[in-house]
């Protein structure tokens, strides 16, 4: 399982983030709040990609804190091979 953390703009955006993605979450993906950063496990990097997205587009979390989450799952995905 690999971990990444995607910064928020405050522990508010985090905790909407979470509460967003936590319901469809499970043992292998999960996603939980760390103040004003949202901690995310993953197998599936789509996972970490979708809530990057969410938040980005919802204003949440600004595009260079998304864009890092979305390159950590790419990256994720290449060691796998």
């Amino acid at each position: 399982m690999a971990t990444t953390r995607l910064t928020c703009l405050d522990a508010e955006a985090a905790a909407n983030v979470v509460a967003e993605h936590a319901p469809y979450g499970g043992r292998s993906n999960t996603v939980v709040q760390d103040g004003g950063v949202v901690v995310i496990d993953f197998y599936d990097p789509r996972w970490p990609m979708d809530i990057a997205e969410y938040a980005f587009e919802q204003g949440l979390a600004h595009g260079e804190d998304a864009a890092r989450v979305i390159a950590a799952a790419s990256d994720a995905v290449d060691a796998a091979r």
